[in-house]
């Protein structure tokens, strides 16, 4: 009898706690790592907050319990689309499963996938063992891109491609709520078969021109201007999110008092405004200055390899990473949201001008401009692409395959 009564108690806490987890799954992509706290979970399930530490004694604990149910969730993608026969079907499957997921998700049949991108702010010192993780869910992500008649396709290169597929996707966070769910098995195809085929239309080849140098260059002296609090404001962000990205940390980064900080900034919102507003006028500069370019598809090369390069190399300082806008007030979340849809109109638009011309081949255009932004957005740092990595380095392993297919010969 002890053994059977356990059971229902041993399922009611199975059942809880599975509820907990998909609680504090929306509260931290409402609100980031640093805004993740048992009392807004409590909060979000009408519950006192010591209740949930019978589950969960410590934020941490959940916030990485929250973490390894996404790398899982992930992983269950990957191994279905295993079963196909070749790289391109798999990739294929993959997508189609992530998309399902997502599915899922709005029927409120799933909890929800956490970004990537606050990582390494959850677990504690010393402790790796979620980033291995990830990592490990990279690596199977690239081994299920191995084909088998491309030998050009190496190992590195694919371990690259799989951050990019992995952020183009999870990119759908800025629009998929623009689509019917009725649409997403139409959206996960199209979306594949860029990623496969590419943009270029048959016949065209990479460009052939220097690239875009794009923002202003480096001050020479160590004056503290508005300019320095914004490059230093966006690198902390990409590095800890909203809301890690404290004042103290933005001063202590340019080794300037508080004071200061507020002589330049109002307060913090108004400067990761500002931080946003930079990274649009780097992309209306880049927009602008490829608008001679003949034709649709030198123009888009010629726009997104800038900002690609201009975002690896980080010399005239980087781009915000739009992962910034989970932790955001709302207000501010929906004007800059608002934003980054004018500008994917307008990478639409260009792409839809090189179908006109015949210079880019027939797809979706508003999906491929997703792609493209989530591409040049999201790329690693140049640091880490290698040691004797240079920028032709990202531009022929990342934005080239990027754009003329994952597959594509070189």
């Amino acid at each position: 009898m002890a053994v059977a009564s356990s059971s229902p108690t041993r399922a009611r806490y199975a059942a809880r706690r599975d509820a907990i987890v998909s609680a504090a799954c929306k509260v931290f992509v409402d609100q980031g790592v640093s805004g993740f706290t048992l009392a807004a979970v409590a909060k979000r399930m009408d519950l006192h907050p010591v209740s949930l530490t019978y589950y969960f004694k410590r934020k941490e604990d959940l916030a990485a319990e929250c973490m390894r149910l996404t790398l899982s969730r992930f992983n269950a993608m990957l191994e279905a689309a295993e079963q196909k026969p070749n790289a391109a079907a798999r990739l294929k499957a993959f997508v189609s499963a992530y998309f399902e997921t997502r599915r899922a998700i709005i029927l409120g049949q799933a909890p929800r996938l956490l970004p990537f991108g606050e990582i390494t702010q959850i677990s504690a010192p010393g402790d790796d063992e979620l980033v291995d993780a990830y990592q490990a869910l990279r690596q199977r992500l690239a081994r299920l891109l191995r084909p088998t008649d491309a030998p050009w396709l190496t190992g590195p290169r694919r371990y690259m491609l799989a951050h990019l597929i992995i952020d183009q996707l999870c990119w759908s966070d800025t629009w998929l709520a623009s689509y019917e769910i009725a649409d997403f098995d139409r959206v996960a195809d199209r979306i594949s078969d860029v990623m496969i085929n590419g943009l270029a239309a048959p016949g065209q080849k990479r460009p052939d021109k220097p690239l875009l140098d794009l923002g202003a260059p480096p001050s020479q002296n160590d004056e503290v201007t508005r300019e320095r609090f914004l490059v230093a404001a966006t690198e902390i962000i990409n590095r800890e999110g909203y809301r890690g990205a404290s004042v103290d940390k933005i001063s202590a980064y340019l080794n300037v008092t508080k004071g200061s900080f507020y002589h330049h900034n109002t307060d913090k919102d108004e400067l990761a405004r500002a931080c946003f507003e930079r990274t649009f006028d780097l992309i209306d500069e880049a927009k602008t200055r490829g608008r001679t370019e003949a034709t649709g598809w030198e123009r888009l090369w010629q726009i997104s390899a800038a900002l690609t390069a201009h975002q690896t190399s980080g010399e005239r300082g980087r781009m915000l990473r739009h992962f910034a806008l989970s932790a955001m007030p709302g207000e501010l979340r929906r004007s800059i949201s608002g934003r980054f849809q004018q500008i994917a109109n307008a990478f639409s638009g260009i792409i839809s001008d090189g179908i006109a011309d015949g210079s880019i081949r027939p797809v979706d255009p508003l999906l491929s401009a997703h792609l493209v932004m989530a591409m040049f957005n999201s790329v690693l740092l140049l640091e880490h692409w290698g040691e004797d990595a240079t920028v032709e380095t990202v531009i022929t392993a990342y934005v080239r395959p990027a754009m003329m297919g994952f597959f594509s010969p070189e």
